[in-house]
């Protein structure tokens, strides 16, 4: 994520699945104990979730666009492929940051009514290059 943004690539990304239960159906039930289908449903809930996250965190990283829970993919690659009205590049200097390798994380606001803004949630302190012996 960092070499995208560092290179000024966004990344967006669409869910496909549209709209999705997690929840296992009739087809999917499997004979055992009730204990046993619990277990299935919440390993399929978790597996979605974190599918889902990976997209997500893709996006947001760059300070792309992510478009999910929704059956109108007509409306999200729209959505993805519009131009922003405006952009404005903020950058910051930091001090005192340890470098090693941890997630710092960012909020922006914006002060203004009917106003939205898109950034990154946060970064990785590079680490310093190993010293060679």
């Amino acid at each position: 994520m960092d070499l995208a943004v560092q290179a000024s690539v966004l990344i967006s990304a669409l869910d496909a699945r549209g709209l999705y239960t997690s929840e296992i159906d009739a087809s999917e039930m499997i004979k055992g104990s009730a204990q046993t289908s619990q277990l299935k449903s919440e390993y399929r809930r978790n597996s979605m979730s974190l599918n889902e996250n990976v997209m997500a965190e893709l996006a947001y990283g760059t300070g792309g666009t992510y478009f999910h829970n929704s059956n109108d993919l007509e409306g999200g690659f729209k959505r993805l492929t519009a131009a922003p009205e405006y952009v404005y590049l903020l950058e910051f200097s930091i001090g005192n940051v340890k470098q090693n390798g941890r997630y710092h994380r960012l909020k922006v606001k914006v002060d203004q009514d009917g106003l939205t803004a898109q950034s990154r949630r946060g970064y990785f302190a590079t680490k310093p290059p190993k010293k060679k012996k």
